[in-house]
């Protein structure tokens, strides 16, 4: 998450993720200050979604591995088809959906 908020700088989905954990979680924000956040890239993943169909999205994986917690993080390269559904998916609200699988 560190490098995505570097590379695409204030007002990004990333920065705006960072900053909402910030202030909600203390224990985020003293692993962030201490560098504790680790990230590790994962395959993609291809999930299907009763209303727009199949994603086939990177799969961020961040780790505190003392506490043995993690966050996923998905994401689609702009200008795709995968990336215009996933913004959709932002409009339509927030729907649970499963991992087709037959996935990468």
């Amino acid at each position: 998450m560190r490098s995505a908020v570097t590379r695409d700088g204030p007002g990004s989905p990333a920065a705006d993720l960072a900053d909402v954990l910030l202030r909600g979680s203390d224990e985020f924000a003293g692993w962030w200050e201490r560098h504790e956040v680790g990230l590790r890239w994962s395959e993609t993943k291809r999930l299907a979604h009763p209303q727009v169909g199949r994603l086939d999205l990177y799969c961020q994986l961040l780790l505190e591995p003392d506490q043995g917690q993690s966050l996923l993080i998905f994401t689609a390269t702009p200008g795709t088809e995968h990336h215009e559904k996933l913004a959709l998916l932002a409009v339509l609200g927030t729907d649970r959906f499963t991992a087709d699988r037959g996935s990468v």
